[in-house]
């Protein structure tokens, strides 16, 4: 029986240090969870932070630090007149079709091959508006060149400096589209390019400046406020109603606009009122069976 009371003692003092080192493990488990968790909170916190700020440094249309090409107008739109000339003749109180586009956009390159002859009659016939958007959704996927950006910027200078031009450089750049992800066109290729289009070279040469990128990034950001949320994309307002009267075109509702000659045919048809594309809501009670 002298033997068996050490072994207890034995038994309990390592039941205890087990003890000891379970709840030290847990206290270690624990301060750990809690120290990621608050590693967590902070990125959390930062990570807000720099979206805040982030958003803070994008520039809106009416920024004092904001170049626009005399074409465009307050919603990042450049018009293009009866002429085929960017901010001539452009005709007033018509319907108004808005055309958004980013010059890596595989599928505006489509939307150009299908419509670009239609929307120069339908430019020329004047009872529509057209106003093109060059924005700058896709410039991660041009390995950090910024195409889009690059492109819409050199767009913009042309359609202020080489208004005559815009529409002739804006197919010479889909017939030289790049694919994506990949680094797009250098700045001598889409100057190169706008050459060929008529631009003078004098023009090309300031593509590097930069003057309208900022516009490009505000008119980027105020398409998506403008419920644009990819590209091509279309925008249409009724004849006497303002911009903001207008809807996004969609392709199952209102027009599919990637069948040859269905744009041409449903904007003919808006401007002529034939159509109206924002239908007013009414509020007075729906008439009786017998009225």
């Amino acid at each position: 029986m002298a033997n068996k009371k050490p072994q207890g003692n034995d038994r309990a003092a390592q039941a205890r240090k087990a003890a000891q080192a379970q709840m030290k493990a847990q206290e270690r488990r624990t301060a750990a969870i809690i120290g990621i968790s608050a590693i967590a909170v902070v990125l959390l916190f930062a990570g807000i932070v720099y979206f805040i700020v982030r958003s803070s440094d994008i520039p809106t249309l009416d920024s004092d630090d904001v170049v626009a090409p005399a074409a465009a107008d307050v919603t990042g739109g450049i018009a293009v007149g009866t002429g085929g000339v960017a901010g001539e003749d452009v005709p007033e109180g018509t319907a108004r079709l808005d055309i958004y586009q980013d010059f890596m956009c595989p599928i505006c390159g489509q939307f150009e091959d299908i419509n670009a002859a239609d929307l120069d009659t339908l430019r020329e016939e004047g009872d529509v508006a057209i106003y093109y958007h060059p924005i700058s959704i896709l410039d991660r996927y041009s390995n950090g060149t910024e195409f889009s950006t690059r492109a819409a910027n050199a767009a913009a200078t042309v359609a202020d400096q080489a208004p005559e031009a815009f529409l002739a450089f804006q197919a010479a750049m889909y017939e030289n589209q790049p694919e994506e992800n990949s680094d797009g066109l250098s700045d001598d290729q889409i100057a190169s390019i706008a050459v060929t289009a008529g631009v003078p070279q004098e023009v090309a040469d300031t593509f590097v400046d930069g003057t309208f990128t900022k516009w490009v990034i505000a008119a980027t950001d105020q398409s998506n406020q403008d419920g644009i949320s990819g590209t091509p994309m279309m925008r249409m307002a009724d004849a006497g109603d303002a911009f903001a009267d207008g809807k996004v075109l969609d392709q199952e509702t209102d027009v599919m606009y990637f069948q040859e000659g269905a744009l041409l045919e449903y904007a003919r048809a808006v401007g002529a009122g034939e159509i109206v594309v924002t239908a007013p809501t009414s509020t007075s009670p729906s008439p009786t069976a017998g009225e």
